[in-house]
């Protein structure tokens, strides 16, 4: 009796029924099963709008091919600001300020920003061929919703935390460094809104702002073209004489 006891005891107790924590590398291939064969797309070019950065929309244009090319063309009143990353160095040109439209290096803070938004397929693919460090952080809850978070370590030191939706596994959350008023600071980057384009799930809504802040700004996809023909000249560096 005693021994039937015990037996009834172990069966009903909540740890006999917890789930197992799951691995690292179940989270990264559920993540990359839900986001579609992303390594047959070679380049894309999304049509957005800035919502919250200015008193009316801006219309944004991202171009990126692989490995690390982008380009980043921000309308503003009719004119045209540019940012781009040619895989080895970034450059801008910016109507807004005097000389600003002869081709200029990034300073280090925002080019180096730039390089890292670059990566063609993200921070979670290849992490250790880029001495990225990956690491589940355990389960959590974003709005509401039950999520995994996992630790991220650049090879620079730098720390960044992605959240994935426990249902979709698919990226709902990410806090890292990011450029603010000239300085760094941690924000919050949400996304949303996944709608699948030539069989890869893209998210059509970012809200991005201060780690802990009410206000954001928000990037709503119009159009998003995958393996689009782009110039490689795009993105390269006008030589100016």
């Amino acid at each position: 009796m005693r021994t039937l006891i015990l037996s009834i005891m172990l069966l009903a107790s909540p740890s006999s029924h917890a789930n197992p924590a799951p691995t690292l590398q179940s989270l990264l291939d559920k993540h990359a099963q839900a986001m579609g064969p992303v390594s047959k797309v070679q380049s894309r070019r999304l049509r957005m709008r800035l919502i919250g950065l200015a008193p009316f929309a801006l219309p944004l244009v991202v171009e990126a091919s692989r490995p690390a090319l982008m380009r980043k063309d921000v309308t503003i009143q009719g004119s045209v600001q540019v940012t781009a990353y040619d895989g080895k160095q970034s450059w801008m040109t910016d109507p807004f300020v005097p000389g600003g439209m002869k081709p200029a290096p990034l300073p280090a803070l925002e080019a180096k920003a730039l390089a890292d938004e670059a990566d063609f397929d993200g921070i979670l693919v290849g992490s250790t061929a880029k001495g990225v460090k990956l690491a589940y952080a355990g389960p959590a809850t974003v709005d509401g919703k039950p999520a995994h978070a996992l630790g991220v370590t650049r090879a620079d030191g730098s720390a960044a935390t992605i959240w994935l939706d426990a249902g979709s596994f698919l990226e709902v959350k990410r806090t890292q460094p990011g450029l603010v008023m000239g300085a760094m600071k941690s924000i919050d980057i949400f996304s949303s809104d996944y709608r699948l384009v030539d069989g890869v799930r893209i998210a059509h809504r970012m809200e991005i702002g201060l780690t802990g802040a009410k206000d954001r700004m928000s990037i709503v996809v119009d159009a998003a073209e995958l393996n689009v023909r782009i110039d490689p000249a795009r993105f390269a560096r006008p030589q100016v004489k």
